[in-house]
């Protein structure tokens, strides 16, 4: 325990000393945190005046701990910043309001809109971090190949609602992934990642490879700083979209 407590104190250092450099420094306290159980990578939050970064055990053995701690201090910043992707009673807000006019009442509905606003505050948060990597001369190759392991070739066989559902996570997932470098202009070395998105699409029905290049649009062109008001009729409409294109798939296998 004392090891990792060694490896992430480092890490956050040298995280902070890269965000401070190149015009980012965080605000407020922040401590970070080692979750040897969490199953995914890290996430980030706010207890009392406290920010707090909770990382994965696992994490600390990827060799990318640094650049994951950017990504999270990136998240905190854009908080202190008050950016509309940030703005948790807007999301909030939009959350209720799309619950209630479509009533989803699933779990599996409610992971994937709660998923697919995750990616697009990714997607600001990596506004700053990338500029940060760029700043701090970060291997893009490594990037490249982290981003790379999260594209999906094969859908699920949807023989049921759920099934569906996930096949528009795995898609909206895809999305991001292409979306986030693209933004950043980060190459795709050997038309690796779209060699990818290729075999996931001839695995796909029409719906989705008609849906796929509009949300891999909405992601690579959001708006850097859009106002409060247009960042939540934005994500509105891409929420919508997404219920549409379930809900359309769904009435096909009924």
């Amino acid at each position: 325990m004392s090891s990792e407590k060694g490896i992430v104190k480092e890490a956050a250092s040298e995280a902070l000393r890269m965000m401070k450099n190149a015009g980012f420094e965080i605000p407020d306290k922040l401590d970070v945190l080692v979750d040897p159980k969490l199953p995914f990578m890290a996430y980030s939050t706010k207890r009392g005046g406290t920010n707090i970064i909770v990382v994965a055990g696992e994490t600390l053995k990827s060799g990318m701990i640094e650049g994951l701690l950017v990504h999270e201090m990136s998240h905190v910043y854009m908080t202190s910043m008050h950016h509309p992707s940030h703005n948790r009673q807007l999301l909030d807000k939009v959350g209720k309001q799309i619950g209630r006019k479509y009533h989803l009442a699933q779990s599996y509905e409610i992971t994937v809109i709660q998923e697919a606003v995750n990616h697009v505050q990714d997607l600001y948060a990596d506004d700053i971090a990338f500029q940060v990597f760029l700043h701090a001369t970060f291997p893009t190759n490594r990037i490249f190949d982290f981003f790379l392991d999260w594209i999906n070739e094969e859908p699920v066989a949807s023989k049921n609602e759920e099934s569906v559902w996930k096949n528009i996570q795995v898609m909206l997932n895809n999305c991001f992934v292409l979306s986030d470098v693209a933004r950043h202009k980060v190459p795709d070395i050997n038309g690796r990642a779209e060699a990818k998105i290729v075999e996931f699409l001839a695995h796909t029905n029409d719906r989705m490879k008609k849906e796929f290049p509009y949300f891999r649009e909405f992601m690579t062109n959001l708006k850097e700083d859009p106002s409060g008001a247009e960042f939540e009729e934005t994500l509105t409409a891409y929420l919508q979209r997404i219920i549409a294109c379930a809900r359309d798939l769904v009435g096909r296998i009924r």
